[in-house]
């Protein structure tokens, strides 16, 4: 039988049904196009931001190490301006480590963002407003006379004024890498549990298992805002350090004899270009006042230790002379890529892309022939010689990310609002996560599951998956 040839009507419904798929197919092909491109952009912002991140961190710790090395080399030589008699010299001396302990970091925060800007990435308004506001805080707070005395002592004469000169000079020029584990000397961050992220996150996905393994009657105790402990009060007493990539230092009063070997210290003089001779009992054998490591702040890197309470997931021990903590520097770094494909209203969309680097100075001193660390003899001798890129979680990271700055202005704003009255401020996401807690059917939801299920709070063997020591980290960078 003959088929019957289409008519017309049907045709040009075809013909139409055929357009349609076509446009369909087209919007979805730029579509791709579009997200294939926003794919690209966001990788490459984001090798950027690490390029930058990792750059800046390294600049920070090389004059750590740098300004290390030139504290231990004055300690020497007042070693001999003491041995001579000379106090003048070291009193001059004295003032230029005091002076170091500022201007050594201060050094530090602008190689960071000279490193980060050579490596493409602008400066941040948010973090320049920062260290604007800090300056102003440190020129106008930190200098107020209350019974005859200046509220934070002075390290050295006129010490504020400069400190805020130098942080308004580099925040003029635009802060694109924010020092991450800056601490304030008014700071009370930590050891309660409204500062721990942890705590905010358990409520947020509810994990009820952290409750249990951290705070087993918080659900089932808590009442109302009344029933959190007070907030920490700043505890800082220390002022010889600057707050950006601290070194912690202080001056001690010691006995050279009982903390180094006299032959020990003769060899470093001799190392350093100085004549080892002219270092006698008055400089080694009487009280005198050094720059010394703060042994609450250096002692043995707990962290990278796979075998410690909180194994760190690590291949091997770190070598004894480099198995110390002390003075690291931590980088954030936030960059924009803009994407292509608009949003669902039309508008355009964009990603912010975070980088977190630490880094810190290495060195050894040697003794009978044997490698130890630099704070071996409690004062500061010159003994860097290299600087190394660090996991996140094995650096101070102070205050948690300080220029974290929704999460730092929670910490220092809205919490002892919160604590003090129960009142919540709008906008803020950690905010938010309270309200959510404090909603008794909330928690009473989370009591009843672990009544019934805590068993199943289990802590994996060997710290988490594939065995490895510590199941890994919560930022590697």
């Amino acid at each position: 039988m003959a088929a019957h040839p289409i008519s017309p009507p049907n045709a040009a419904r075809r013909s139409g049904q055929i357009a349609i798929f076509l446009l369909m197919a087209l919007v979805v092909l730029a579509f791709m196009v579009l997200w294939s491109v926003d794919i690209r952009r966001i990788v490459f912002m984001k090798g950027k931001s690490q390029d930058a991140g990792d750059a800046s961190v390294l600049a920070a710790a090389r004059w750590q190490g740098s300004t290390l090395n030139l504290i231990g080399e004055a300690n020497l030589l007042r070693a001999l301006a003491i041995s001579a008699g000379d106090d003048v010299a070291d009193d001059a001396l004295a003032n230029m480590q005091a002076r170091l302990c500022f201007t050594g970091p201060m050094a530090a925060f602008a190689a960071s963002q000279q490193a980060a800007k050579l490596n493409g990435v602008y400066a941040n308004s948010n973090y320049t407003a920062v260290v604007h506001e800090h300056a102003n805080t440190v020129r106008n707070t930190y200098t107020t006379i209350i019974g005859g005395t200046m509220l934070f002592p002075e390290p050295y004469l006129g010490a504020w004024t400069d400190y805020a000169d130098m942080l308004d000079a580099i925040a003029n020029d635009g802060v694109a890498a924010g020092p991450d584990n800056a601490q304030l000397y008014t700071d009370s961050i930590g050891g309660h549990i409204l500062h721990q992220r942890a705590f905010y996150e358990a409520v947020a996905s509810k994990n009820w298992c952290w409750f249990y393994h951290n705070y087993p009657d918080l659900l089932t105790n808590y009442t109302d805002h009344t029933f959190w402990p007070p907030l920490p009060n700043a505890t800082t007493h220390n002022f010889e350090n600057a707050e950006f990539f601290a070194l912690h230092l202080n001056r001690s009063s010691l006995v050279l004899d009982h903390v180094i070997d006299t032959s020990a210290l003769k060899m470093l003089a001799a190392q350093a270009g100085l004549d080892p001779t002219l270092i006698t009992t008055q400089a080694t054998q009487t009280v005198q006042s050094w720059y010394a490591y703060n042994p609450g702040r250096w002692g043995n890197w707990a962290t990278m230790n796979p075998d410690g309470p909180a194994p760190f997931p690590i291949t091997g021990p770190v070598l004894p002379q480099y198995d110390y903590s002390g003075a690291d520097a931590v980088i954030r770094v936030e960059t924009v890529a803009s994407r292509l494909t608009p949003g669902l209203d039309g508008s355009n969309r964009s990603d912010t892309i975070l980088w977190t680097a630490a880094a810190k100075p290495f060195g050894y001193l040697e003794a009978d022939g044997e490698r130890i660390r630099p704070d071996a003899w409690s004062i500061v001798l010159p003994a860097y010689h290299d600087i190394r890129l660090i996991p996140i979680d094995a650096a101070s990271t102070g205050s948690d990310g300080f220029f974290d700055i929704e999460w730092r202005r929670h910490l220092m704003e809205h919490l002892p609002i919160y604590v003090a009255t129960g009142t919540l401020q709008p906008g803020c996401a950690y905010c938010v996560t309270l309200t959510i807690w404090e909603n008794p059917a909330f928690r009473a939801a989370g009591a009843l599951w672990l009544s019934l299920n805590s068993a199943k709070c289990i802590v994996p063997p060997g710290g988490g998956p594939g065995g490895s020591p510590g199941g890994g980290t919560r930022r590697g960078h």
